[in-house]
């Protein structure tokens, strides 16, 4: 629907079925009411004229991509009734500048925000306890990160040619970290609350061979 340019959803719904609104490129708002529960796999993906968007408390799923390739995205509210957020969702969302995660999401999927390069900062709550493949990887503009105590692993490639990030601190709770996960992170200073590193962090955790000072103290 390439004229579309915004739509009230009704009370009624209770569900955005998977591509609803895929690739309406005119769409620049939308309004989801409180009875909407679930929003759907690339419900929303490739809107590219969609700057925001409010997700009431009411949704507790996002589906994979659902906003992903949405170029003019600079925020995003997610509520704190959500638990996960999908593999994809904000995919190449190249003007999301920031985002705050509520304190219910426990997980973060792969490549949930790969490709985010005007992302300057990201506050990952205490509640997560695993970043996902390539999670935040390409997110050309984040300089920096801390780690929760909750996270137990982090995945391939998580932070992989974050190439502004400078430091990041993670703590003693995460005993998996997969394959390149800083891989071309060519500023990066990593502090770690372990004082050696864990069997359970791959051989080639930090192939670029970044700086990492163990036995960092958390504050």
């Amino acid at each position: 629907c390439d004229s579309l340019t915004s739509i009230v959803i009704p009370n009624s719904v209770t569900s955005i079925g998977n591509s609803a609104f895929y690739s309406c490129d005119s769409l620049t708002s939308i309004v989801i009411p409180n009875s909407v529960t679930s929003i759907g796999d690339d419900a929303f993906g490739d809107c590219d004229s969609l700057t925001s968007i409010v997700i009431p408390n009411s949704v507790t799923n996002i589906g994979e991509e659902a906003f992903s390739w949405c170029d003019s995205l600079t925020s995003i509210v997610i509520p704190n009734s959500l638990t996960s957020i999908g593999d994809r969702a904000f995919y190449e969302c190249h003007g999301l500048e920031s985002i705050v995660i509520p304190n219910s999401v426990t997980s973060i999927g792969e490549e949930a925000f790969s490709w985010c390069d005007s992302l300057t900062s990201i506050v990952i709550p205490n509640s997560v306890t695993s970043i996902g493949n390539f999670a935040f990887s390409y997110c050309d503009s984040l300089t920096s990160i801390v780690i929760p105590n909750s996270v137990r692993s982090i995945g391939d490639y998580a932070f992989s040619s974050c190439d502004s990030l400078t430091s990041i601190v993670i703590p003693n709770s995460v005993t998996s970290i997969g394959n390149w996960a800083f891989e071309g992170c060519n500023s990066l200073t990593i502090y770690c609350e372990s004082t050696s590193k864990p069997s359970g962090w791959n051989s080639d955790w930090n192939p670029s061979n970044r700086p990492v000072v163990f036995g960092y103290t958390i504050e």
